[in-house]
């Protein structure tokens, strides 16, 4: 008998898993943003709304994508509905014995996941945001590819555009997006240097990422931000502003590409711009990278590594 899985996404935050495992179950309580239809209508994604089926009669493999600091107590972040699908997901785990039960974290924080949840039965965490330097508990690893809004991060890999590295590009560096206070200390100070158009409908927006030699991330409330998918999926070199994001594999992108300040962004915009050989070498990089770890076959064989390593009892 092949082993089953079910996929509990309580608010339809991010159909990713069910992109890379098309033959689980995926199990919702509703859907969050009318806008994901069409997405969820692509990837021929029928939802299941009986939570009461999934039990281990039914599944070998429990994959959980939740937001784990909406339960924590006391903070502007705490929600009761988030806590009654938390408790719901526990009376399921409780009374069943899956073979593996993994939870996917898709909140924006660093904290170490362990110290919100320490009584379920959760044989490994897959953090959004896992921070380099901090230490995490042996069943926490980095799972950035994960996160909420109507179009998942996996969906941008899978249905981006193989496009040429070697077109002319249009000699700017593009931003739009919100400004928010976190973002602002550097702006302000290099707006001169941005071409930003404002609001963009999303294929527009895309497109003028394409078009564009560069384009700017910056640090949002918590990383990676979507914007660092939507402009690795459609090769325009990456500028982004110094974070201490865990990524699953060894490579690095370029130190030229990555900016600690308004100063160090002016210094290594001018390098990039008078040596093209030092363009080509970081946007190569950069591709290499996306080629050799954002598509579906890899990520979902990272997941499948941990179902061979972690089980509360023999698969």
């Amino acid at each position: 008998m092949s082993k089953k899985t079910a996929i509990i996404d309580c608010y339809n935050q991010d159909i990713g898993l069910k992109i890379l495992f098309p033959e689980a179950d995926y199990y919702i309580k509703f859907v969050e943003f009318k806008e994901k239809i069409p997405s969820m209508n692509y990837y021929t994604i029928l939802p299941q709304f009986d939570f009461n089926r999934i039990t281990d009669e039914n599944y070998d493999y429990l994959f959980i994508i939740f937001p784990l600091y909406n339960i924590v107590p006391n903070t502007p972040y705490f929600n009761t509905k988030d806590l009654m699908f938390y408790n719901e997901i526990i009376a399921i785990i409780n009374k069943n014995k899956f073979k593996k039960v993994f939870l996917f974290d898709n909140y924006d924080f660093d904290y170490d996941p362990n110290d919100i949840v320490d009584t379920i039965k959760i044989d490994l965490f897959f953090k959004r945001n896992m921070n380099k330097t901090k230490t995490y508990p042996v069943n926490v690893v980095p799972f950035p590819f994960i996160m909420f809004g109507y179009q998942s991060m996996i969906e941008l890999i899978d249905r981006r555009q193989v496009l040429n590295n070697n077109e002319v590009k249009l000699n700017r560096i593009f931003f739009t997006g919100a400004l928010t206070s976190e973002r602002r200390h550097i702006y302000d100070k290099i707006a001169n240097f941005i071409y930003n158009p404002g609001h963009l409908n999303f294929n527009d927006f895309l497109k003028t990422i394409q078009e564009s030699k560069y384009s700017l991330d910056l640090n949002g409330a918590g990383n990676p931000n979507k914007r660092t998918f939507e402009i690795l999926t459609n090769a325009s070199l990456l500028i982004s502003e110094f974070n201490q994001l865990t990524w699953p594999f060894p490579e690095r992108f370029c130190d030229e590409t990555i900016i600690h300040s308004a100063e160090d962004f002016n210094q290594k915009i001018n390098a990039l711009h008078q040596d093209f050989n030092l363009y080509k070498k970081c946007l190569d990089v950069q591709e290499t990278i996306v080629n050799n770890y954002f598509n579906l076959e890899w990520i979902r064989n990272y997941i499948n590594t941990f179902l061979k390593l972690y089980s509360h009892s023999p698969a």
